[in-house]
């Protein structure tokens, strides 16, 4: 396990990072991404104002330019009534066929005298004749003072966006007024979207009546549950139609939630109308779609984290494989040369450690007094018996011998002791007919050393003596310790 420790301190701190780094990189782009859609309302608000103006001067002239055609002023010279409405009903076909060419066509176009009662309409030139619109709306009368203006209207059970303009005659005399009014839609309201990249909502009298939102199930119709939400937000709660209304300016960035999703939204007054103060529109746009990107980048991330630190393992595996594994071979045969097995010999261990083993079995030769190995001398017949430093054979006893014998072995130097012993073990062999060839005094004593060591360290004595012992055809020696 300590040997992967590397890789997984490595793993962790790949884990902090990525989780640090995902953490500053959301929470900035968060931010910057709500700085950005709340930027994008507020400019997008001030465009449509701009445009919306433009369109109520633009409809006002349509108006206008209408009635100064002479076929309109002719229909007030009819003294008959009937004929009047006729002449009007024509007359407002005529025109709304113009404004179709002019991609423009209004959805009522209507006539109607100085005292602002209609006198006909196109379509059906029996409908709303004798409408007094001069006592509904203030509109009417300012045009037949001269003066061209645009309003919204809430008419006929839906809301209008109206242009009225008086019918002059040449000497400039009013004689009448042409009113032209296109119903405000959810195509309206999704064509600004589009040319805006944000939602819209018109509200009027207490509600939302169009809205940018489209259905779900159907995208050519509007989504009138969040029209119906939008319009709850803006008249209860908060109130900001109301507020917005009455300051007469558009508000601050405000931020609400519309079916789970949060929205910076900007509230303002319907621009260019001449009488209505009811009338207002609300730019939004989810906040919610924003962090959507922001937290796909966010997962980019921590893919490239979850990569970095499974590459993090996986070069840590491959290197154990390659390295560790290797020296772990050759761990095991030192403590085979330590245990005594002074015969072993390294093999090769891969590429990287070829050199290693190499050296290790040339340093115990040139230690043991062994011919030095030839990497291109041919392997030698392992049925041919030589000597091999495991034949000795140690009892496994108590180290207590006769007391006779402890002593001599006692007073035995080192000088004289490890050369009679060698003799007699060869001795011992040659009598036996047992293999001597290869053995040397120096793998003799590092065998013996060896075994000494460990025996000493066991028993905890001043040092330990071997007595050389033959029965039959079997050689042992028997350790000694001396206190």
């Amino acid at each position: 396990m300590h040997r992967i420790k590397i890789g997984l301190i490595a793993s962790i701190v790949l884990v902090v990072l990525t989780v640090v780094f995902h953490g500053a990189l959301t929470s900035s782009l968060l931010k910057s991404a709500q700085q950005d859609v709340e930027s994008r309302v507020s400019r997008a608000q001030r465009v449509f104002r701009d445009i919306n103006q433009l369109n109520g001067l633009k409809l006002a002239n349509l108006a206008a330019t209408r009635g100064r055609m002479s076929a309109v002023a002719s229909v007030f010279d009819k003294a008959d009534a009937t004929a009047k409405q006729t002449a009007a009903y024509e007359i407002s076909e005529v025109i709304n066929q113009q404004l179709k060419a002019e991609g423009k066509k209004a959805d009522i176009v209507a006539i109607f005298d100085a005292s602002g009662k209609i006198v006909g309409r196109d379509l059906n030139p029996n409908a709303d004749v004798g409408v007094n619109l001069a006592a509904q709306y203030p509109a009417v009368a300012q045009a037949l003072k001269g003066i061209p203006v645009k309003d919204v209207w809430t008419w006929q059970g839906r809301v209008h966006d109206i242009a009225v303009a008086p019918v002059l005659r040449p000497d400039n005399s009013v004689v009448g007024g042409v009113l032209l009014a296109w119903v405000v839609s959810a195509t309206q309201a999704q064509s600004s979207r589009d040319l805006l990249d944000v939602e819209l909502g018109f509200f009027h009298a207490g509600k939302v009546y169009a809205s940018s939102f489209v259905s779900n199930m159907d995208r050519t119709k509007e989504d009138a549950t969040k029209s119906q939400l939008l319009s709850n937000l803006l008249y209860d709660g908060q109130k900001l139609a109301a507020s917005t209304l009455d300051k007469g300016s558009p508000s601050e960035v405000k931020s609400f939630e519309l079916e789970g999703k949060k929205y910076a939204a900007v509230v303002a007054p319907m621009p260019g109308n001449f009488a209505d103060k009811t009338s207002g529109y609300v730019v939004l746009a989810s906040i919610s779609d924003a962090s959507t990107a922001v937290n796909a980048a966010g997962m980019t991330a921590i893919y490239l984290g979850v990569l970095a630190i499974v590459v993090a393992l996986l070069g840590t595996v491959l290197t154990a494989r390659r390295f560790i594994g290797p020296l772990d071979q050759i761990e095991l045969g030192v403590a085979e040369v330590i245990n005594g097995n002074i015969d072993y010999s390294f093999k090769p261990v891969g590429q990287d450690f070829e050199g290693l083993s190499n050296s290790l079995n040339v340093m115990l030769s040139r230690l043991l007094g062994r011919e030095e190995p030839n990497e291109e001398a041919v392997e030698e017949d392992e049925s041919k018996k030589a000597w091999k430093a495991e034949s000795m054979v140690v009892e496994d006893s108590e180290g207590v011998g006769p007391a006779e014998v402890v002593a001599v072995l006692a007073q035995e130097n080192e000088a004289s002791y490890y050369p009679r012993l060698y003799n007699e073990y060869v001795a011992t062999l040659r009598n036996l007919g047992q293999p001597a060839e290869g053995m040397t005094v120096l793998a003799f004593m590092a065998k013996l050393s060896l075994t000494e060591a460990g025996l000493r360290e066991k028993w905890e004595c001043k040092s330990v003596r071997f007595q050389l012992l033959a029965q039959g055809d079997t050689i042992t020696f028997r350790p000694i310790k001396i206190s």
